[in-house]
């Protein structure tokens, strides 16, 4: 979860090609032309959709090539490495959203950052086995398209919830870092299990914020790449803990 504008905030304008004048806001609330929202909507899923097909597609080629498998067992600091740096530019963009709004910068952005977080997944699945992999995989897709059809038919606003949440996750992940040091096979899953849930709540927040509309935080019509970026990771980390539900479920 990152960057956001809320719905009281702001008066800046955005330009509308077909009437040839300025909007009254770049947010996408009620008053934003449907081809600019929709627009804006198409593209964010269509680079979230890229984005996966190239990460699983490398975590695949990687999984089932058994050399750069072993490789990969062998050498998991391309996978630490790969998810600091996605991590440290996350935050980076969330604080300076500006960093990515032009077509230039979101293009650079994407094209590192992706990459850095197929690493990481490629890194961790490489641990499992295939049929773990393709049930967490069948699950997440499930999930995530309940997910969306909640988040699109309900008209309760989930973005109010964002700054709870924030919260929630930064206390989660210092129990996880403490949880380390007397980590157990059901502590491991109930964690997993807890991370499925917070996840779920994000990406509710996430195609909220992305469809805009009468809702307390959405993106605007510029944080397409923010957009992508912050669905993406969020859809890769809720595959990652149903994963490791299924495999601490199927030795338990």
């Amino acid at each position: 979860m990152a960057s956001y504008i809320q719905d009281e905030a702001g008066t800046a304008g955005y330009y509308d090609p077909e009437k040839n004048e300025m909007g009254d806001h770049y947010r996408l609330s009620e008053t934003t032309p449907m081809y600019v929202r929709h627009g804006f909507v198409r593209k964010v899923f269509l680079i979230v959709f890229l984005q996966l097909l190239f990460s699983f597609g490398f975590m695949l080629f990687a999984y089932f090539v058994t050399p750069v498998r072993e490789f990969f067992i062998r050498v998991p600091y391309l996978g630490y490495a790969g998810a600091i740096a996605f991590f440290i530019a996350s935050l980076v963009i969330s604080c300076k959203p500006d960093l990515v709004r032009t077509k230039t910068s979101s293009t650079v952005a994407l094209m590192l950052m992706t990459p850095c977080m197929a690493l990481m997944l490629t890194t961790f699945c490489c641990h499992f086995q295939s049929i773990e992999i393709a049930i967490a995989a069948g699950v997440t897709t499930l999930v995530v398209g309940l997910l969306g059809l909640l988040a699109l038919q309900t008209k309760y606003d989930f973005t109010s919830w964002l700054s709870y949440m924030i919260i929630v996750g930064v206390v989660f992940f210092v129990f996880v870092l403490i949880s380390f040091f007397f980590m157990t096979k059901i502590l491991y899953l109930v964690i997993s299990a807890i991370g499925c849930v917070i996840v779920s709540i994000y990406i509710l927040i996430d195609i909220q914020m992305i469809m805009g509309g009468k809702r307390k935080y959405q993106f605007t019509v510029d944080d397409y790449c923010l957009a992508s970026i912050i669905l993406y990771s969020d859809i890769i980390t809720l595959f990652m803990d149903i994963l490791r539900i299924v495999s601490a479920s199927s030795s338990v």
